[in-house]
């Protein structure tokens, strides 16, 4: 008896809450505690959702005919916005009165957007309309919701590190320059006549061995008595 009454406590007070629109209470924070100027940071959306009811999401047709989830953000020059507001891990169904796919949540809504801090004074203010529906009840209401970040505290762009240069790399000092090779073709005038000279005074003999010291000593031998 003590469950059957609790139970009817439970739907008189959801019925209650969605009587007076309360079908979602929406809570809004930033993914980082500390945050610099420059940073990139995230706006997460969550939303707490009665239960039997259902929050359309924002990544659907929005010609498709229910009211999509949208956030507007008030331009400030202290921040911007980078991409576009994105539903983390709605559900996904085909709904015959719309004759199309509807993307939802329920129970509980997480939405994420990014934005990049410009300044140390960003006046972040945001604005959603939304709509949620019972099909138990048999029907949807509207809703609108607008939040402020007060006292957020930026502090100064973080300093980036000086990576030192690389320097090029030298070809090892035993490296030899092309033009110190010498070549036959490069060679003086004067070494290739030399050079000529020796090879007219080489002796050799019929193997073709260098013989000339031989030839040399028999010479001053013969002609030294």
């Amino acid at each position: 008896m003590k469950r059957i009454i609790l139970l009817a406590f439970c739907l008189v007070s959801v019925f209650a809450h969605a009587q007076k629109g309360e079908t979602i209470k929406w809570s809004f924070a930033l993914s980082s505690k500390e945050i610099h100027i420059g940073d990139t940071v995230e706006i997460v959306a969550t939303a707490e959702i009665i239960p039997d009811w259902y929050l359309y999401s924002n990544d659907f047709d929005p010609t498709l005919g229910p009211t999509v989830t949208t956030f507007d953000f008030v331009s400030d020059k202290g921040y911007s916005l980078l991409g576009k507001t994105k539903a983390i891990k709605p559900k996904k169904k085909f709904d015959p009165i719309w004759e199309g796919e509807v993307t939802y949540f329920t129970g509980h809504a997480e939405f994420r957007q990014k934005i990049v801090v410009q300044n140390n004074a960003p006046k972040i203010v945001l604005m959603v309309e939304y709509q949620t529906c019972s099909d138990a009840a048999g029907r949807c209401i509207p809703g609108e919701a607008e939040f402020e970040f007060m006292g957020l505290t930026v502090l100064p762009a973080k300093k980036v590190t000086k990576t030192s240069a690389v320097e090029p790399t030298t070809e090892p000092s035993s490296a030899k320059n092309p033009e110190q090779v010498n070549t036959n073709t490069n060679k003086p005038e004067t070494i290739q006549r030399l050079e000529a000279e020796k090879a007219r005074l080489t002796q050799r003999d019929g193997a073709g061995n260098d013989v000339s010291v031989d030839y040399l000593k028999s010479f001053v031998k013969k002609y030294s008595k």
